[in-house]
């Protein structure tokens, strides 16, 4: 039976027609109604089976159809898509690109990643819970034109295509702002782009909901309020070190407190806090900026990374006059951050008597609610566990897939850690010059755990599954 619908009452019709390019919609005479997180609600005029598999695998959710005459479908799209059918090839450009923007926004993606293939076509990924998805290809042209765009749009230098390029744009989309970090780099005669969606500071998740456990967050903030506290976040790229230093900052009393930072680049606007980006080609590096920040009489220091010595020896140094600071570091785990931070050229004396506590991280992917499956944890989890005082049940779950996770059996991520606190016995084997191994030695006495065992929590609570888990870190962290 046909259902009337009133197809542009709904808040979230602009988010359904992100899932759906408009090619794709006038095509199949398809008008996207509603997406509710897990449903996208479509009007089609005639239920077919191939249709709405179609609409599966474009959309990658689950579909719902309601029944609506021909006219009513296209009527609704001019109203949707206004300027359809586009000639100018400018404009085909822009048009893309606002779809590439819709559809990265409607999958949750972190990054878009816009890549020359042979022939001078390209193609659209997207990265969702740190694993790339294809989203579209580009046929030859169009791809250069949309990347011109996109430099356009960042301010960039669009007669250089040879050096590598970053800027930064703003999307608006569903009545919502995003800032977007772009980045170029020559690929092949052509150019690569990856854009990278921040975050808003209201929308930085607090501490508590990063993921640490009870006893790890208690001993993390105790550092953060510490006067003069020296605190570390470790990882690789992509492991969520800025977020956690966002959150860290969430705890400090803005009103009260003379906030300041440096970062390359400003990833986070923070309003109350003096934010310095970084720009090397008008001389205003880590190091310079910081000693003007340190004239600025700063209660506590945010340094979007550790990454010379020169800026090393300050951080360090301002921790010594009772300036509070966060900062993040390229490191393994926490147990490598004082080795490499003397390879960066950290006096071993001053940082055994300056640092207070080490953090290291990594994002796993948290088993999609509605798919996941039962399964058993193997014998080496369980012998870590033990090792540790970790209990964990034989019970275990793991990834199968359905629509409503894209059939990747994963939806978010969550955060898995280990935090060194350094304590007496810690810091003179720190000032001694104690190798990593040495220190989790030490570590291990005073109540320090790896990271596996912290994920491993994640396995046990059915957050996400042991070969997650080992996709990230393996069972001899533990050793």
């Amino acid at each position: 039976m046909t259902e009337t619908v009133d197809f542009l009452s709904s808040p979230t019709q602009r988010t359904a027609a992100a899932l759906l390019s408009r090619s794709f919609a006038y095509d199949a005479d398809v008008l996207p109604i509603s997406y509710d997180g897990v449903f996208v609600t479509v009007a089609v005029a005639l239920e077919s089976v191939e249709l709405i598999d179609r609409i599966r695998q474009v959309t990658r959710k689950e579909v719902r159809t309601v029944l609506l005459p021909v006219r009513e479908i296209r009527e609704g799209l001019k109203a949707l898509y206004p300027a359809a059918i586009v000639r100018d090839a400018d404009s085909q450009a822009a048009v893309t690109l606002d779809e590439i923007f819709a559809s990265a926004i409607g999958n949750y993606a972190s990054d878009v990643h816009i890549e020359p293939l042979d022939g001078r076509a390209g193609r659209v990924r997207l990265d969702v819970d740190g694993m790339l998805q294809p989203d579209r290809a580009l046929e030859a042209g169009l791809f250069e034109r949309v990347v011109s765009l996109v430099k356009v749009r960042s301010n960039m230098n669009t007669g250089e295509s040879r050096l590598p390029q970053d800027g930064r744009l703003t999307v608006t989309f569903d009545g919502r702002t995003f800032d977007v970090r772009t980045s170029t780099i020559p690929v092949g005669g052509l150019e690569k782009v990856v854009l990278r969606f921040l975050q808003r500071f209201d929308l930085v998740p607090d501490l508590e909901q990063l993921g640490m456990g009870n006893e790890l967050l208690a001993r993390y903030q105790r550092a953060l309020k510490r006067p003069g506290s020296f605190c570390v976040i470790a990882g690789p790229t992509g492991s969520g070190k800025s977020t956690t230093a966002y959150a860290s900052l969430q705890t400090i009393s803005l009103e009260a407190t003379n906030v300041c930072s440096v970062e390359d680049p400003i990833e986070c606007r923070i309003p109350g806090v003096a934010q310095i980006a970084v720009n090397e080609k008008a001389g205003m590096t880590f190091p310079v900026s910081l000693r003007a920040l340190l004239r600025q009489n700063p209660h506590q220091l945010f340094i979007g990374e550790l990454r010379d010595a020169e800026t090393v020896a300050i951080a360090l140094q301002a921790s010594l006059t009772g300036i509070s600071l966060v900062t993040t570091l390229h490191a393994r785990d926490a147990l490598r951050v004082t080795a490499r931070l003397a390879e960066l050229g950290a006096n071993r004396s001053t940082l055994g008597s300056s640092l207070t506590l080490a953090v290291s991280q990594r994002l796993v992917r948290t088993l999609c609610r509605r798919c996941k499956i039962k399964t058993s944890i193997s014998s080496q989890a369980l012998a870590v566990g033990r090792r540790y005082g970790c209990a964990l049940g034989i019970e275990a779950w793991d990834a199968q897939g359905c629509e409503a996770c894209a059939y990747t059996g994963f939806q978010g991520r969550i955060g898995a850690f280990e935090v060194l606190e350094v304590k007496p016995e810690l810091a003179a084997a720190i000032e001694r010059g104690d190798t990593p191994t040495q220190l989790g030695k030490l570590a291990f006495g005073v109540g320090y755990k790896p990271m596996v065992v912290d994920a491993l929590r994640h396995v046990a609570s059915g957050a996400t599954s042991e070969g997650e888990v080992l996709r990230h870190l393996t069972y001899d962290d533990a050793e």
